[in-house]
């Protein structure tokens, strides 16, 4: 079978799936080459390698943030300044001018944390979809499935695993592997509705394919092994699992990733808020704040995170629960180094480098270097020219309502009589220029 990461796509963030799985090929080559065939196993290896490369990333996060918190009294005060001013245009263009001016002091802009951001996304969908999908990305993953399909038949198995799936009641299946319609029509298909079967699931397969039965039990107890983290299917989602349990005990352990996940991820979002709330005490600040907005915002983050992690880890593979309790906790530890490295950051010797890279990329587009005098030049020259603008406008204002004035001296206009007079006054005016 060709492997279907081979397959030529458009889509970005499946080029990014089948980069990763094959980092995850590798990987798990090598747990099984030490005896730990476990894909739990190789998603948290897979997570610290992922948060170490990124590590780069979420250092200038943190420097971007950083510096955002030294720049923003500064723009919040030009925010007072032109408070209530919204519909003068002018006023406008002059906080405009005044808020670029100060980023530019800075070596900074409003978008410079939002790039690793944006990196992030892509990789995090990428992720996504080999765990969900782990066969369709990691061909030795997808072996074990093969094995199957080639002990009872091959391509011409399909029309019985067909009658399996609608004798077992499994569309549904279906859906979570990513197929569309109600029944399997190539192997990959197969492979991957396979990789969704329960324990309970594959013996109703093994009887039903009783000839094999054998060579597929010894195969099934693989992928069991493989499958299997802290008691858990990781290709089963814990809420099936959970209706799938007769007893208390069963029920307990479909909770365990998604209670994991929600308390990793609340740890992780207060390492993360902490570094803010060290540099900008909002206990003082005056409920119109918008400082103390964003960080009401934050607080309230800190539950709600946590809460959608225990639903989305109910809902998704378990597979996914774990990947997001490997991540939170590597985010954790992370945080931590990130959050010394940042307590000793020199913000002089930080703004000095961030204003050399942007002036270096000035100097390649020929345009003059940006220093603090540069900017404040640069708003100087902003502001004489909305003033000169608003000179003519005042100025042309100005002589509208002088004409109006002697407009109004001359046509004197109120009763019946004054509208007759300003009618023959007019036409006496225009009877002499005749």
């Amino acid at each position: 079978m060709v492997p279907v990461i081979l397959q030529v796509t458009a889509n970005p963030i499946t080029w990014i799936s089948w980069f990763f799985g094959w980092i995850m090929e590798f990987i798990f080559r090598f747990v099984s080459a030490i005896g730990l065939p476990n894909i739990g196993l190789c998603i948290i290896i897979f997570t610290v390698v992922t948060k170490v490369l990124m590590h780069p990333l979420t250092v200038k996060q943190a420097k971007s943030t950083k510096l955002q918190q030294v720049v923003q009294p500064e723009i919040q005060a030009i925010q007072a300044k032109y408070k209530g001013r919204e519909n003068d245009q002018q006023a406008m263009m002059m906080m405009q001018a005044e808020t670029k001016a100060v980023y530019d002091k800075y070596g900074t802009s409003m978008t410079a944390g939002c790039m690793p951001l944006l990196i992030q996304f892509p990789i995090i969908f990428g992720l996504y979809s080999i765990i969900i999908n782990m066969p369709e990305y990691v061909p030795s993953v997808a072996a074990l499935f093969q094995h199957i399909i080639d002990v009872i038949g091959g391509e011409s198995a399909l029309p019985a695993i067909n009658q399996f799936i609608q004798a077992n009641d499994l569309t549904k299946l279906l859906t979570q592997a990513r197929i569309s319609g109600t029944e399997v029509t190539n192997v990959k298909d197969a492979i991957n509705f396979l990789n969704k079967l329960s324990t309970t699931q594959w013996d109703a397969f093994i009887a039903t394919f009783s000839s094999a039965s054998g060579e597929i039990a010894k195969t099934v107890e693989s992928i069991r092994h493989m499958n299997n983290f802290l008691g858990m299917e990781l290709s089963i989602t814990p809420s099936a699992m959970f209706a799938q349990s007769k007893d208390i005990v069963g029920k307990a352990a479909a909770c365990i990733i998604p209670a994991l996940a929600g308390i990793s991820q609340w740890a992780a979002t207060k390492l993360m808020s902490a570094q803010q709330q060290t540099n900008q005490n909002t206990q003082n600040l005056a409920d119109n704040d918008p400082a103390k907005a964003t960080a009401n915002m934050m607080n309230s983050m800190n539950i709600v995170m946590p809460l959608m992690s225990v639903v989305f880890c109910f809902t998704f593979a378990s597979g996914i629960g774990v990947y997001w309790i490997a991540q939170s906790v590597v985010s954790a530890i992370q945080q931590i180094i990130v959050n010394k490295q940042m307590s000793k950051l020199d913000m002089d010797e930080l703004v000095k480098k961030n204003l050399e890279k942007t002036n270096a990329k000035r100097a390649k587009k020929g345009l003059p270097p940006i220093n603090e005098k540069a900017a404040e030049d640069n708003y100087k020259r902003m502001q004489q020219r909305l003033e000169k603008a608003q000179a003519k406008r005042d100025a042309a204002v100005e002589k509208t309502n002088a004409l109006r004035e002697e407009s109004d001296k001359y046509y004197k206009t109120g009763s019946i009589a004054d509208r007759a007079r300003m009618v023959q006054q007019f036409n006496e005016k225009n009877s002499k220029k005749k």
